[in-house]
C-alpha cells in the first residue's frame, strides 16, 4: 500500500510533466534572414554554403542554397549577424553588421560572388538600413543605444514610446511598477486598450484587459522595442491595435556589466501651496534607484579525457537587478471629526 509520503514524489513528477506538455500561449519574437547568391553576371549559384554567425555569442548556423540560389535562416533571435558565403571557384564573401530586429523578415537581396579562390575573402560591412521587401508591416523600433542615451523620469520603457511617430502618451510615471501597471500609449489613433504588449513573447498586459502593462522590466535590461503598428501578419492576433514587443538583453561571448544609481529628492522642489497654507514642512520626495547588470558566457562541465574541464561559448547568461525606493508626496487632507 502506497503511503502519502511515497506518493508525493510521483504526484510532483506528474504535475511537472503535465505543465510541460501544455501549449504555451506566447508569441514569437524571432525573425528570418533570406537572400540570393549570384555570380558577377547575375546568374544564380546553387549549392553554395551560407553561414550565419551571431556577433554577440559566436553561434553559427549553416545552410545550402537551393536550385534558385536562395537561402533562408528561420527562427533567428534578434541581434547583429555576420553572413559568410563560400563556393568552389569563387572568393569567400563575408558580410558583417546585418541587424535583425524582432519579428522581422530581413531580405539581404542579391549577394554577388567574385571569381577566385575560396581562400581569398571579401569583407563587406553593412551600412545604413535595409529596405523591407518581404512584408508590408508598418513598424517602428527603439534600439538599445536610444534607450541608454535618453533618460526618463520614472525609468519606464513605455515613456520612450512617444518617440515613435503617431503615438500619444500620458505624462511620465513617477516610478516603474507603481499601481497596477503603466498605461499603454495610443498608437495610430487607436485606444491604448487596443494595443498588446509582450516581453520576450510573453503577454505583459494587465489580466483584466485594460490599457496597462503590468509585467515590469527595468530599462537597462531592455535590448530593443519593436512596435508593429499596422498590416502585420495574422499570427499576431489577440487584438486590433498595435503590437509592442519588448526584447530583453542577453549574454554574449565576453563578460560585460554595468552599475548605476539614480537619485531625485525634494532639495530643489518648491513647497506645495496647501502645505504652506497649513504651515506644514516641505514633504519628502525621495526616489533612490540603484541596480546592476551582468552577462557573459556560462562555463559548463565537460566529461571525458583529453578535453578541457569547462566548455565555454555554448551557454550564456544575463542577470539584471534594479531596486527602487520611492516616497512620493501627496497634498494634505483635512478631516473634521465630531467630538463628544
Amino acid at each position: 500500500m502506497l503511503t502519502l509520503k511515497r506518493c508525493w514524489p510521483i504526484l510532483c513528477g506528474l504535475l511537472i510533466a503535465l505543465s510541460l506538455s501544455l501549449p504555451a500561449s506566447a508569441q514569437t519574437i524571432t525573425g528570418n534572414i533570406t537572400g540570393t547568391v549570384t555570380d558577377s553576371s547575375g546568374g544564380v549559384i546553387p549549392g553554395a554554403t551560407v553561414t550565419l554567425v551571431s556577433e554577440r555569442t559566436g553561434e553559427a548556423r549553416s545552410v545550402t542554397t537551393n536550385e534558385e540560389g536562395r537561402f533562408n535562416f528561420a527562427a533567428v533571435q534578434p541581434g547583429v549577424y555576420t553572413v559568410r558565403v563560400e563556393q568552389k571557384g569563387f572568393q569567400t564573401l563575408e558580410r558583417k553588421g546585418a541587424v535583425l530586429s524582432a519579428n522581422e523578415s530581413l531580405a539581404l537581396g542579391d549577394i554577388a560572388l567574385q571569381t577566385g579562390q575560396v581562400a581569398e575573402m571579401v569583407t563587406v560591412v553593412s551600412s545604413g538600413p535595409v529596405v523591407e521587401k518581404e512584408s508590408s508591416d508598418l513598424t517602428a523600433r527603439l534600439t538599445s543605444d536610444q534607450i541608454s542615451l535618453i533618460s526618463t523620469k520614472g525609468r519606464d520603457i513605455t515613456s520612450l514610446l512617444r518617440l515613435i511617430p503617431g503615438t500619444s502618451n500620458d505624462d511620465d510615471v513617477e516610478a516603474v511598477g507603481e499601481g497596477f501597471g503603466t498605461n499603454l500609449p495610443n498608437i495610430s489613433g487607436q485606444r491604448g486598450r487596443s494595443a498588446v504588449a509582450t516581453i520576450d513573447g510573453l503577454n505583459a498586459a494587465e489580466p483584466s484587459g485594460n490599457n496597462k502593462i503590468s509585467m515590469t522590466i527595468n530599462q537597462d535590461a531592455v535590448g530593443e522595442v519593436k512596435v508593429l503598428r499596422n498590416n502585420y501578419a495574422a499570427e499576431y492576433g489577440n487584438n486590433g491595435g498595435a503590437l509592442i514587443n519588448i526584447v530583453s538583453k542577453g549574454g554574449g561571448k565576453e563578460y560585460r556589466g554595468s552599475a548605476y544609481y539614480f537619485l531625485r529628492n525634494e532639495a530643489l522642489n518648491a513647497s506645495p501651496f496647501f502645505s504652506n497654507k497649513a504651515g506644514l514642512k516641505k514633504p519628502l520626495y525621495r526616489h533612490n534607484i540603484w541596480g546592476f547588470n551582468e552577462g557573459g558566457p556560462l562555463p559548463l562541465p565537460r566529461f571525458g579525457e583529453g578535453s578541457p574541464r569547462l566548455l565555454r561559448n555554448k551557454a550564456f547568461f544575463f542577470f539584471s537587478l534594479e531596486k527602487p525606493h520611492t516616497i512620493t508626496p501627496t497634498d494634505p487632507v483635512f478631516v473634521t471629526m465630531p467630538t463628544a
